[in-house]
């Protein structure tokens, strides 16, 4: 039993109301279904009578109590009770034998249970992290993969057909920084004196490139002309540096389906726009749309004539393309692949660069709903309540790969999920290393690990799971477990809609705190056989929906701990 059971139902009550009347009456757009907090109010509750009463010309409670003289017969199957409540809620009490007859269903699907089609095969592009191939990656980045790859297996388990994408950002300033700065470290080792670019990259690793540049080259680079040594200090340091983004992204269990070049994809001639790049291609599409003016020698992207607040330079007085501009001619790009749903996963400080990527979209004649943005808020490493915020190696930050070494990459995962998207979070260094209730993370995989080491002493009795007495399920904690349970799907396709990977994880962790409850209270395994395997049969139905859900979020379900 879902929301959209009892939607359906509300549904098909109204189309019979509707028929029975002379005129014609709107069907509302959508019938809100909610799961009420307090208990008495039943299992599911919606407001559909007070919405559609003045359509109607009744008083809400009247077309409450019509709308339940309504429903097909199949209620009288489902519900133990149906009222009407308040200014006019219709609350539903489910019958306990539906409720428990669930649990043959997730027993049933397994891994599957929580999956559905909501996304018809709908294909979506989540582009995130996508960091300059500059230095390596920081915490900041690490929460973007956490969500970006959290929020892809979500949308994938609710029908989805989704590519993950990085962005490499490989042209543009500060790639020719990168090469400056490795260069110049390069001439120290020679027992040079240098001046390092005022806005270059000054961590050690920096030295560690230039020492393998070294290995490779010798002393040949001070031959050459330098604009030929840079050149080859920026395309090894940023070939090296994206080799080690990666592997730490593995690690993390991120892994990309596609690697989009802005260099080779952007900036390069291509055969398919004759000869042009897809960023003069996309140039002569919004001169044709009357979206560029020329002002004091610069080119700049009427952005206020499509719904903007200013306009942005576009092709700067050197001739050079502005960021912005590279950024329309990957979106166009990601439509012309046929994706129909963008989502970018972006840091907070990329706030502006939303309002003015829409402009173009309209500029261009796309459709800019297609577009989804989730700015990231800031994180700030905490140990012992002070901030982290430096690395020896990396220079002015500390690097994901430095966190996860000392967390673990299943702890890191969830903490850097469990708050909305919108929050700033403090990642509590001491908090993920502890192993107690207090370390969310911990709790849940400790809840599926538990109910392994029943199994494991279940086996030792000759206990097996059954559905054959499942009707003995009739504690109340029981009950209320079983219902959230049945929610799981619900919570998933709710997170994927919402982009919201944080209800999975409040979610979970609800449902773990549950279980602790009721192991602490009650014991599963029974002098009476059938009541034994009937408990068994529960909360393997709560551990398939644990693992279903941490993997969702990319973290591990341990047998033992």
């Amino acid at each position: 039993m879902t929301k959209q059971d009892i939607q359906r139902i509300i549904g098909s009550s109204i189309k019979a109301i509707v028929r029975n009347r002379d005129s014609f009456v709107d069907f509302p757009e959508s019938i809100e279904v909610e799961v009420p907090k307090r208990r008495e109010f039943g299992d599911f509750s919606t407001n559909v009578a007070i919405v559609i009463a003045k359509k109607l010309g009744k008083k809400p409670r009247e077309v409450a109590e019509v709308l339940i003289q309504n429903f097909p017969k199949e209620a009288d199957t489902l519900f133990k009770k149906i009222e009407v409540a308040g200014a006019g809620f219709i609350n539903f009490f489910l019958r306990d034998e539906v409720i428990i007859e669930k649990l043959k269903e997730i027993n049933r699907l397994g891994v599957e249970f929580g999956k559905s089609d909501l996304g018809g095969g709908e294909r979506v592009i989540v582009e995130f992290v996508s960091a300059n191939p500059t230095g390596y990656l920081h915490i900041g980045h690490a929460r973007n993969a956490a969500f970006g790859d959290s929020l892809s297996n979500i949308l994938s388990a609710v029908g989805f057909d989704v590519t993950r994408e990085f962005y490499i950002n490989d042209a543009g300033r500060q790639i020719e920084l990168l090469g400056l700065s490795v260069y110049r470290r390069y001439q120290e080792l020679f027992g040079f004196e240098v001046n390092m670019p005022e806005d270059g990259y000054y961590g050690d690793y920096i030295r560690e490139l230039a020492e393998e540049v070294k290995e490779i080259k010798g002393d040949s680079l001070l031959r050459e002309d330098e604009s030929r040594a840079v050149e080859f200090c920026k395309e090894y340091a940023k070939d090296r540096l994206l080799e080690e983004i990666k592997k730490d992204l593995a690690a993390f269990g991120v892994v990309f389906d596609s690697w989009y070049s802005e260099y080779n994809e952007l900036h390069r001639p291509l055969n398919r726009f004759g000869g042009k790049s897809r960023i003069e291609f996309v140039m002569d599409k919004l001169r044709q749309a009357g979206a560029v003016e020329e002002r004091e020698g610069a080119l700049w992207f009427k952005a206020s004539d499509f719904g903007d607040s200013q306009d942005w330079v576009l092709v700067r007085r050197d001739g050079s393309p502005t960021y912005f501009l590279s950024d329309i001619a990957y979106h166009y790009d990601k439509v012309e692949r046929g994706f129909k749903r963008l989502i970018n996963v972006w840091g907070a400080d990329h706030h502006s660069h939303v309002s003015r990527l829409k402009a173009s979209f309209k500029a261009l004649g796309l459709d800019d709903s297609c577009l989804h943005v989730v700015l990231i808020q800031f994180v700030r490493l905490m140990s012992g309540g002070e901030e982290v915020s430096m690395s020896k190696r990396a220079g002015s930050y500390v690097s994901m790969r430095e966190v996860m070494e000392e967390v673990g990459r299943d702890v890191m995962r969830f903490f850097l999920v469990m708050r909305s998207s919108e929050s700033h979070l403090d990642f509590d260094l001491d908090l993920a290393k502890k192993e107690s209730s207090e370390n969310p993370v911990y709790y849940i995989q400790y809840a599926h690990a538990r109910i392994g080491s029943v199994f494991e002493k279940a086996r030792e009795r000759k206990l097996f799971p059954s559905d054959k007495h499942l009707n003995l399920l009739t504690l109340p904690e029981e009950m209320d477990i079983i219902k959230k349970l049945i929610a799981f799907p619900e919570i998933v396709k709710e997170s994927a809609l919402s982009l919201s990977p944080h209800k999975l994880a409040f979610y979970l962790q609800g449902l773990a705190s549950d279980f602790h409850v009721y192991y602490n209270r009650t014991r599963i395994i029974v002098e009476d056989f059938a009541l034994s395997s009937a408990r068994l049969y529960f909360i393997n139905c709560i551990k398939t929906v644990i693992k279903n859900g941490l993997g969702l979020l990319g973290v591990s379900a341990p047998e033992r701990m």
